[in-house]
This record gives C-alpha cells, sequence and structure tokens, in this order.
C-alpha cells in the first residue's frame, strides 16, 4: 500500500513483541545493485541473502527491508514498476524458502521532492523514520536489533534510530562508502565490516546475537 505521506509500507507479519529485528537495505544487500533498478527481469538476489534471512527466522527475529527509492521522486519510475520489482524480489526469496516480514520504501529527495524539509529527512535514510516505523509495526525493541547496509546512510539511520549494531557490507556501493560508514562508530554504536551477506551472518552469529 502507498500512504498519503509518499512512504509505502508492505503487510507487516504479525508482531513479535519486544525481540530484535534485523534491518536490510534492499539495493546491493537484498539484491545486486541496479542503478533506479524498475524492471522484474533486472532482479538478481544477493548470495548469502536466503541463508541470512533463514538462520534469523530460526531465532524468532523480524526481517525488514528499508530502502530509499529517490528514482519515484526523480520520475525515472513509480510505484507501479516498484511494485513490480517488489513481487519478483518476493518470489525469488520463496524460492529460497525465506520471505520478509516487512518492507517500507522511502521516495522522497533533497533534490526531487518539491517543499523537502524536515519531516521528508527523517523519512529518508539517514533519517530514522523507516526503522522507527517498523519497529512500532512489528513491535521490535530498536537498541536490540541490527541494521545491514552497504552505504554510509544505512548505517547512520540505524545510529540515528538508537540502534547498538550495524554492519556494512562491501557489496552493491560498500567499497567506496566503507570509510565513511566506519568513521560512524560511537561509543554504544558498534559498525562491523564485513565482505558481503556470509561475513555478515558469521558477525551477527558470534556478536550481537551470539547468544540467541
Amino acid at each position: 500500500m502507498l500512504l498519503e505521506n509518499g512512504v509505502w509500507i508492505s503487510d507487516p507479519a504479525p508482531a513479535r513483541h519486544g525481540g530484535p529485528a534485523l534491518f536490510l537495505d534492499r539495493d546491493g544487500v537484498i539484491v545486486h545493485e541496479v542503478n533506479y533498478l524498475s524492471r522484474p527481469e533486472d532482479v538478481a538476489l544477493e548470495t548469502g541473502i536466503g541463508d541470512l534471512i533463514d538462520w534469523v527466522h530460526a531465532r524468532g527475529i523480524a526481517v525488514a527491508a528499508v530502502t530509499n527509492q529517490s528514482g519515484i521522486a526523480r520520475g525515472r519510475f513509480g510505484w507501479t514498476e516498484f511494485e513490480a520489482v517488489e513481487a519478483e524480489v518476493a518470489r525469488q526469496l520463496a524460492e529460497r524458502g525465506v520471505a520478509l516480514d516487512l518492507v517500507i520504501a522511502c521516495a522522497f529527495h533533497e533534490d526531487h521532492t518539491e517543499g523537502f524539509g524536515a519531516e521528508h529527512a527523517r523519512w529518508r535514510k539517514p533519517g530514522p523514520a523507516m526503522l522507527e516505523l517498523a519497529a512500532a509495526k512489528l513491535g521490535c525493541d530498536l537498541r536490540k536489533s541490527v541494521m545491514i547496509g552497504d552505504k554510509a546512510s544505512d548505517v547512520e539511520a540505524a545510529r540515528n534510530a538508537g540502534l547498538a549494531h550495524a554492519i556494512h557490507v562491501l557489496t552493491g556501493h560498500g567499497e567506496k562508502e566503507r570509510p565513511a560508514a566506519m568513521q560512524l562508530a560511537r561509543p554504544g554504536f558498534t559498525v562491523h565490516a564485513a565482505a558481503d551477506l556470509r561475513e555478515a551472518l558469521a558477525i551477527l552469529k558470534s556478536g550481537p546475537w551470539s547468544t540467541l
């Protein structure tokens, strides 16, 4: 569905009440980076995404995608094309026996959204609003949650939303974004470096969620 404030949200899975969530960027993390992905035939899952979601779900943890989609504000494609891509992502994930619990997308962009202001900026990563809404919909504890992203803005969104951990991967835009992402670490907020989703899963197993 498309909300009135210009943010798209899928039907959420049942709330899990108090546990952590895994937040994932979409382009460059769930699927291969394609500039302004708008065609289902261009969807290809990142290696390891199925195993990652399966391990997380086996521990009762929700998985939500939070994605900036400025291609819509830029006029490159519309919500219809976005939804077609999401359907294909869901189909390919289902082939691996997994699914996302929630998808939230924000089309706002400071240079392409009329009247862009503070409220728009809260929704667009590095703003925290998509993560906050996902946590509310899924009944999750942000402090216990983890974000995986390929951009510094993903990591900063996690910090702004009050998470204690983010994992930065080198897939997608990761290589050029790594220095800025790592510099976002602060006391109480750890940024973990991973090459890909397989290493990200190893970090979850040995680090933030090692006791789950």
